[in-house]
């Protein structure tokens, strides 16, 4: 029997500076690169669409664990009162079914986080980051 070529999310597991980080319910990111519209004299059309900036963005919800310190426990992020010390931090998604990086950012830094703690369930998080680059191309894992 052949097999899909569709990725399964159940197959896909997410690192955080090299190490597994397995409370992730939910990941996400954007890649916009937004254009601008050269014009030569007297000319109604533009000639060229020209790249301006770059800017990766993305986030994630994380289940909440006993005694995880939140993203600075995960070393997503420095505690509040070192934040001019924090570092960048890594994100890798690899699909282990067939062992292949889909997604990688080297230089991230964490945007926001916000945790939600309802009356009955789990306590869930979410962190915006934003990234300097990023690669989405399917390469075999060197994890």
């Amino acid at each position: 029997m052949a097999k899909s070529h569709v990725l399964v999310s159940a197959h896909v597991a997410l690192y955080i500076n090299g190490q597994l980080f397995g409370r992730v319910s939910s990941f996400s990111y954007t890649s916009t690169t937004p254009k601008k519209s050269i014009y030569g004299i007297d000319a109604v059309d533009p000639f060229e669409l020209a790249v301006t900036t770059t800017k990766i963005s993305g986030s994630m919800s994380v289940y909440r664990m006993s005694g995880d310190g939140g993203a600075e426990g995960a070393g997503i992020t420095a505690p509040y009162t070192h934040l001019p010390n924090e570092k960048y931090f890594s994100i890798t998604l690899i699909e282990h079914h067939r062992d292949l990086v889909i997604f990688e950012a080297s230089q991230c830094s964490l945007i926001s986080q916000s945790w939600e703690h309802p009356a009955r369930g789990h306590v869930k998080g979410a962190f915006a980051f934003e990234a300097i680059s990023f690669s989405n191309e399917v390469r075999p894992a060197a994890i």
